[in-house]
């Protein structure tokens, strides 16, 4: 692009820019004040939604691992029935 045409794009530019009244920047500004704080909410409701489910899953969970029985419910299992991992009695047996 030439320096004539750029200093020709300026000033158009420049033209529109000026044309424009102050009411539409003021406008403007208003808008995006607004869409800030959509914004802004939508990501709290985005994080509290989150927060809840993560609470909702750990409660889960922990209720679940409370309620087990010891004897039916094994996590690592390598060795017979009644005895851990090792292959030793469990301490109370």
């Amino acid at each position: 692009m030439s320096a004539r045409m750029e200093e020709l794009l300026r000033d158009t530019l420049d033209n529109v820019a000026s044309a424009v009244p102050d009411e539409s920047r003021q406008s403007y500004r208003k808008e995006q004040a607004r869409w800030r704080r959509r914004e802004y909410r939508r990501r709290c409701v985005v994080a509290l939604l989150v927060f809840l489910i993560v609470g909702a899953v750990c409660t889960i969970g922990l209720l679940e691992l409370s309620g087990a029985s010891p004897d039916n419910h094994v996590i690592f299992y390598n060795g017979a029935p009644g005895t851990t991992g090792d292959g030793s009695r469990p301490l109370g047996r």
